[in-house]
Order: C-alpha cells, then structure tokens, then sequence
C-alpha cells in the first residue's frame, strides 16, 4: 500500500521535473506517515514543504502543484492539504481490503522482505566471560540481541549471531585457580577461599567433581598457600581501600603463580579445561532452551593461537600507532579522539584484553560482513571510541562497527528489589528466571522496552494471567481465534476458501481499526529493523491484541448470516497470521488453547 502510494506520487515529482517545475537534478525526499486521526486520512507526507528552497515557492502551492500532477487512479479518493503543506491522503475503501488477499496468499511470509535479499549482518551478543551461570542481567541482553537479529533477518538482511568466548587471559587463570583451590578444600586441606576468587556453589561442585577423578594427586604442602594468606593480612592491616585492593589482586596472581608452577602446565590444564569446558556447555544449553542459538562460538584463545594478535600489534607499530613507555606497549587512542591512550601489550609482554579485541574487530570485518553490531552492557560505554579508533588505525571502517548498549534489568517479587551480587555469587540465574516465568514471558518482557532504557522486571506480573500482563494478553488474542474457529467445527460451519468472502461488509468501526493495522505490519517490521528497535514489534502487538478484543467483545462471529460471518472469520484468520507472524520475530510462542 505505501509502496503503491509513494510510486504514484514520485511519478508526479517526475512529471513536474519533466516540466521544469522542479530542478531536473534535484534530489526529492518522499516519505510517507501513516496519520494517527481519521480525518487527516490514511497518509500525509510533507515531502511539499521540503521543496519550498528548490522552487522557490510556498509549500501550499507546491502541494497543489504535486496533487495535480498525480496520474489517475483507483487507489485515492481523496487527497486536501493541511497546515503548512502537509498532503494528506485518503484511500478507497477496496485498497483497505486488499491486506486480507496478500495476507491469504503470503501467509507465514507476510511483512518479511525477500529473504536475503539486503546487507550481510553479524550481531554479536552476551558474550559473557564463562566464568559461571547467566544471569538475569544477561538475560536481557540475550532476548534484545535475539530479537534484534530476529527482525533484522525479516526485513531481508543475512544475519549471523556470534557469541565471542573470552577463554583466554587473567579472569580465566582466577577461575581454574578457584576451582584447584575447591579442589583442595575437597580434599580436606584446610586454607581460606580469597574473597576475590570466583564464588558460587558450581565452583565448589567443580572442586569436588575433581576430588573424585584424581583424589589426592594434585595437593600440594598447603604451608605454601597459607605463607600467601599470611602475607596478604599483613598487607591490608590498617592499609587504605586502594592498598587493600592491590593486595587482593597481588594474592590472586600469586596463587596462580603456584598453581601453575607446582601443578605444571598439564595440571594446570586440567582445571582450566573443567571449568570452562562445564561452564560454557552450562551456557549453550541455557541459551538454547531461552530460544537463542549462535552460528557461531568465535575463540578470543584462536586469536593467539592463530597470531592474528601479534600481526595486529605489529601493523599498529609499523604504521606509528603504538609507542614503547616503561616497558609496556600504548596505542595512541588519544590521536582518534579518545580520553587517553591505551596499553596494549604490559610491561610483562602479555597482550592486553584490548589487544584481543583489536584483532577480533579487524577479524569480524575481514570476514566480509557489511555491518557489525556488538550488543554490549552500558557500562562498557567508554570502552567504544578506542575500539573504533584501533579500526581507524588499521585502516578499517570504523562505521561497520554499530555498538547497542543494553541496561540490565533489575527483578521485583511482591514489590520488593530483589538485591544482587555477581562476585559474591548470590544472583538469580537466567535459568532460574525461565523456569519461574517461563520462556515467552522472559522474552516479551526483556524486549518490549528500548535496549537502552532502565527496564524494572515485575516476577509476579510476568507470572499472571491477566490483561495487565502485556504477554498474556497478546497470546489470549491468538487463543480466542483459534477458540473461535474451533467452535465453528464443533456447529458444523464450513470456514475454507476464506478468501473468497466479500470482504466488503467490513465496514464497521473495530473491523476498520483492525485492517489499517494490519496494513501497518510489513512497514514497521522494516522500520524496527532500521532503527534497531524490536520492541515496535511487542507495541504493535500490544495494539492488534487490543484491537481484536475490543471487537471481540462486541462481536458474535457464529450467529450472523453467513456472508457477514464468513467476512468476519477472513478478517480474524487474518489477524490471526499477523500475530503468529509477530510473536515469531520476536521468539514468542502462540499458543492455541491458555
């Protein structure tokens, strides 16, 4: 229908270029609003007043000069100017029927564009640290990237979900030294846990699981952890926060030093390949059962093995981009706009996490992609411009990179907080979120709000079955149809070849609500996809949901003669499509019976 409308109207921009009216080598920008109040008709654009510079004339007159020049046809009835040169357009009421064809003939297809048909997109999202379980702050950014890619996908674009694993680095010795340290404990040695090791009880289950495959064999002479312990109270007593913090961090690193030196490379190993081996099998199988699945799990440790870091680094110092002070290796960030510059390699010779993250921006791109989106929490907001200004500096396209930031979502039970602490280990899993709530709920929910906005997640509503629940009430829309039709079978009424009612009897006040929302769907499919905003999709949903129970409410579909009823029956099997085709994008289920 928009497309209908603005081929029309840029056939008349054409003839008054054609009659000098308008600069042949003007470029015209033609956009089309659908209106929000019925006697402003069914569209309006303003594309009259962005010409009044070109032509040199008010933009009243130049809307009377377009409305003239458009060619005769049967799709508007009506078109007046409002205001300062608004076109407002009135279509035939044949045109609003024509939906309920297009929907009976695309049906699953209807509001996608053609498949591949666009961009190749990567979107990659979570990407958390396997350091343990998802939590519910993880879950948000898992059903926004989702349904993110989701919608991307149905405007048409090749989409790839990539999940980027850090298994490389400090925070992976913490944790295969925490799980050892367990393990000692599991076998009786008596030390106490740093408080800045990874806590939790999948830490100890690891500890113990290892206990009972190698029993005693990687114990060492426990005097050794304790002379670490010794020397770290003796450091905090009566020392200032930033001491305090330093010494922690100098104890762990200490006892990942003995870890590696008395357990040796293979030992080592061990614990490290357990805990990221169970953690990461723990995270795929979460994710999947929350409807999110990757095509790809991309290694940060590949980027080592492969030297794809080290070539990084030696091209940012061959072109200048990197200098030497105090032994560490800086990356000029500052020259591309950055606050300060950046190490990348530390005085010790290891790369930094940002020297991983080089080499996987340069990775991602080389990859042929044509946009790159990160979904990252917003608290990595300062880390964007020097991951740009490294793409700059290796001769990137910097603009391929498009960074969404995601707010975690904060829980309430009976209108209570529900307080969290990731390092102490007391959070609520993802898991434990979809099982409460279930899957459909944690998705709706998650995702109806911009990703960047402060998002305060309602247990108790998201459990209820009521109107008040946004996901109840959209899939109750899609209940009550099937409910309807199965009452048909049951009074014997034949419901087939819908397609050929006379869709002309939809004239009342809900059934034209409903058809103008129908119309609605392909063209907000594509601007959610544009503006990177899935959440139109759970408005619009929330909209045709409330459309259709209104009419519902007013309506008895079985009991009106049957031409009425078979016009009425096209028009909720049409709804019906549009909210399968809806809850699909963003990964909910449409349940037939609730």
């Amino acid at each position: 229908m928009k497309q209908q409308l603005e081929d029309l109207f840029t056939q008349a921009i054409d003839q008054l270029k054609a009659d000098s009216i308008i600069p042949p080598e003007h470029e015209v920008r033609l956009m089309f609003e659908r209106t929000r109040q019925k006697e402003h008709g069914d569209f309006a654009t303003n594309v009259a007043m962005t010409l009044t510079k070109a032509i040199g004339k008010n933009p009243r007159d130049i809307a009377q000069l377009i409305v003239a020049a458009i060619p005769s046809n049967a799709l508007i009835t009506e078109t007046n100017i409002a205001g300062p040169g608004f076109i407002n357009v009135f279509l035939a009421q044949d045109a609003r029927y024509e939906v309920l064809n297009t929907i009976f003939v695309e049906k699953d297809a209807y509001g996608l564009a053609p498949e591949n048909s666009k961009r190749k997109i990567m979107v990659e999202f979570v990407s958390a640290n396997p350091t343990g379980p998802l939590h519910v702050g993880h879950g948000r950014g898992a059903a926004y990237g989702d349904a993110l890619a989701r919608v991307l996908s149905a405007a048409g674009n090749t989409v790839e979900r990539e999940y980027y694993v850090n298994d490389a680095g400090r925070q992976m010795d913490i944790l295969a030294c925490s799980v050892w340290l367990r393990y000692l404990q599991a076998n009786e040695l008596s030390l106490t846990f740093p408080s800045n090791a990874y806590q939790g009880d999948y830490i100890v289950e690891m500890g113990a699981d290892l206990k009972i495959q190698h029993g005693n064999e990687y114990c060492i002479d426990e005097s050794k952890i304790d002379k670490i312990s010794e020397h770290l109270a003796a450091s905090i007593q009566g020392a200032d926060e930033e001491t305090t913090k330093s010494a922690y961090e100098k104890s762990i690193d200490q006892l990942i030093t003995l870890a590696k030196t008395e357990l040796g490379e293979g030992g080592f190993t061990i614990f490290f390949r357990r805990a990221i081996d169970s953690i990461l099998a723990d995270i795929k199988d979460d994710l999947s059962g929350f409807g999110v699945d990757y095509d790809t799990w991309f290694s940060e440790k590949s980027l080592f093995d492969n030297g794809k870091i080290m070539a990084a680094i030696e091209q940012l110092k061959q072109s200048d981009h990197l200098y030497e002070k105090a032994g560490a290796w800086w990356f000029r960030s500052t020259a591309f706009g950055d606050e300060k510059d950046r190490v990348v390699v530390r005085d010790n010779g290891q790369p930094t996490y940002f020297a991983s993250d080089i080499a996987y921006h340069k990775d991602k791109v080389d990859r042929g992609f044509d946009e790159c989106i990160n979904i990252w929490g917003s608290d990595h907001h300062g880390y964007i411009p020097r991951v740009k200004a490294s793409m700059q500096a290796l001769g990137l396209d910097e603009n391929k990179l498009n960074v969404l930031l995601v707010q975690f979502a904060v829980l309430y039970r009976s209108g209570e907080k529900i307080k969290m602490s990731t390092r102490s280990g007391k959070f609520v899993t993802l898991r434990e979120l979809r099982e409460e709530v279930g899957v459909d709920a944690a998705r709706f929910f998650y995702a109806q709000r911009k990703s960047e906005q402060h998002m305060d997640f309602d247990l108790d509503l998201a459990k209820s079955q009521s109107n008040d629940n946004p996901v109840y009430y959209v899939q109750y829309a899609h209940a009550r149809i099937c409910s309807i039709f199965r009452q048909a079978s049951e009074r014997s009424i034949v419901v087939e070849n819908l397609s050929a009612a006379d869709f002309s009897l939809l004239n009342g006040e809900h059934e034209s609500k409903l058809l103008s929302l129908l119309q609605r769907f392909p063209e907000l499919v594509e601007t959610a996809a544009k503006n990177y905003e899935p959440h139109q999709l759970n408005y619009y949903l929330r909209d045709l949901a409330t459309a259709f129970h209104s009419y519902y409410n007013s309506t008895k579909f079985l009991d009106s003669d049957q031409p009425q009823r078979e016009a009425m029956l096209a028009l909720c099997s049409a709804v019906k499509q549009v909210l399968v085709n809806g809850l699909t994008i963003i990964g909910v289920s449409a349940p037939e019976k609730m």
